[in-house]
């Protein structure tokens, strides 16, 4: 354990109802990893998964997604993709009113759809580049609706970071090539302007960023000074209303632990100092996630490993001005997502072994806006790889993918 004082069990205001879970995946379709989940400012969410057809004979994939208004039944399932052998990693992002974007690999590229409020499918686009093999994409989406795609392309014998933006009428901008990548996925956060921040790691070496404005990407900014036998992975983004960032980042160096460090960068171009989140004493596993709410407070929950091979959450809230908060223990387990609204309050949720007939749960706590977090709820003792998206008053929706067979998807809304 960290010699570091921990806060443990802190209290919080009583939650609100939960919604019964709800399946999300069809009958005899098999899902398959990372389910994702995106809330516009309505409370409706997006709710897209990875699935194949476990009626035929060789498992080709589809990625799918129905949307699940704040108040009434879900819509019927959308067959955003193709079938295919390689159809992987979606992701989704929505504006205010519930218009998606959507993205994934299929067949060695980055390709997306837009998805209206109501469920209608824009056209299939190509997003990365011919002859290139394209890889881990994210999107972010602008309150009017303008989305970005970023991506990792592997091309002449080197990784370089992508973006193109992707419209409401399904048209496509150019692509931009932003610099020399790595095989991590970049990150990517917009503000309520629609200026969009991307960042990655650049070969490993050191975390840097663009900002993108108006389309044009602006110069790039190093957060990290490249180090003899340090490495950098795992770049995480986040912005406020008005367009701070902060950036988190695992580094790790010869004859030192692997810790996640974080590094703010105002709208002013201010760059504050590096910090380190996770203590001294640890070792940060490979998982953390981070989120700012409009006023530019953060929180940071990450993972260590222990002496008994099992991986630990843990959380630490950070202020507007760089300041750390207390680290409070979340409990044994893994693969943490976050999500904050407006004002700072919001929702963690995690898997975590359970009893020898269940290999996982899925957990949550909320989150306050000073910091703390409410006492753990199971969401399900039969989950993994949860994700959490918040409407602007902090109801939240959690999507996780059943540990047992059939693997199906399932979601619910709370507190």
């Amino acid at each position: 354990m960290s010699a570091l004082t921990m806060t443990v069990g802190v209290s919080a205001p009583a939650q609100a109802a939960w919604t019964a879970p709800w399946n999300v995946s069809a009958p005899g379709w098999l899902a398959t990893d990372s389910p994702k989940v995106a809330v516009d400012r309505q409370g409706d969410a997006i709710l897209v998964w990875e699935a194949c057809d476990g009626a035929q004979p060789s498992c080709y994939h589809q990625i799918q997604a129905r949307i699940k208004p704040a108040s009434g039944s879900m819509t019927a399932i959308q067959n955003l993709s193709p079938l295919g052998a390689n159809v992987a990693w979606p992701e989704v992002a929505t504006d205010d009113d519930g218009d998606s974007a959507v993205v994934w690999e299929q067949e060695g590229r980055v390709v997306g759809r837009r998805v209206s409020s109501t469920g209608t499918l824009g056209a299939l686009r190509t997003l990365s580049t011919t002859g290139a093999t394209g890889m881990n994409p994210t999107v972010v989406v602008d309150p009017s609706g303008r989305a970005l795609a970023a991506w990792t392309e592997y091309r002449g014998g080197g990784y370089y970071t992508v973006a193109r933006y992707l419209d409401l009428d399904s048209s496509v901008g150019p692509v931009r090539d932003l610099g020399a990548g790595s095989a991590d996925q970049p990150s990517a956060a917009v503000d309520r302007n629609g200026q969009a921040v991307v960042a990655w790691a650049e070969n490993y070496e050191r975390v840097v960023a663009r900002r993108i404005r108006y389309g044009a990407p602006l110069p790039l900014r190093a957060f990290t000074s490249p180090g003899s036998g340090a490495g950098f992975g795992r770049v995480t983004v986040a912005v406020d209303r008005d367009g701070d960032a902060i950036v988190s980042f695992r580094r790790w160096r010869t004859g030192e632990q692997t810790r996640v460090w974080v590094r703010q960068w105002s709208k002013t171009d201010a760059m504050g100092t590096v910090t380190a989140v996770s203590p001294v004493t640890d070792i940060a596993a490979q998982h953390h996630a981070l989120a700012t709410d409009f006023e530019g407070d953060s929180m940071l929950v990450w993972t260590r490993q222990n002496t008994t091979t099992k991986t630990e959450v843990f959380g630490r809230s950070i202020s507007r001005t760089g300041a750390l908060g207390a680290i409070t223990s979340l409990g044994v387990g893994d693969r943490p997502d976050l999500t904050l609204d407006d004002d700072g309050d919001g929702m963690v949720a995690w898997h975590t072994p359970g009893p020898p007939s269940t290999p996982t749960q899925v957990m949550s706590r909320t989150v306050t806006r000073t910091g703390s977090f409410g006492t753990a709820k199971t969401v399900s003792t039969d989950g993994r790889v949860p994700q959490v998206d918040a409407s602007p008053t902090g109801r939240s929706t959690i999507i996780w993918q059943q540990r047992s067979y059939p693997y199906t998807i399932h979601a619910i809304t709370g507190p």
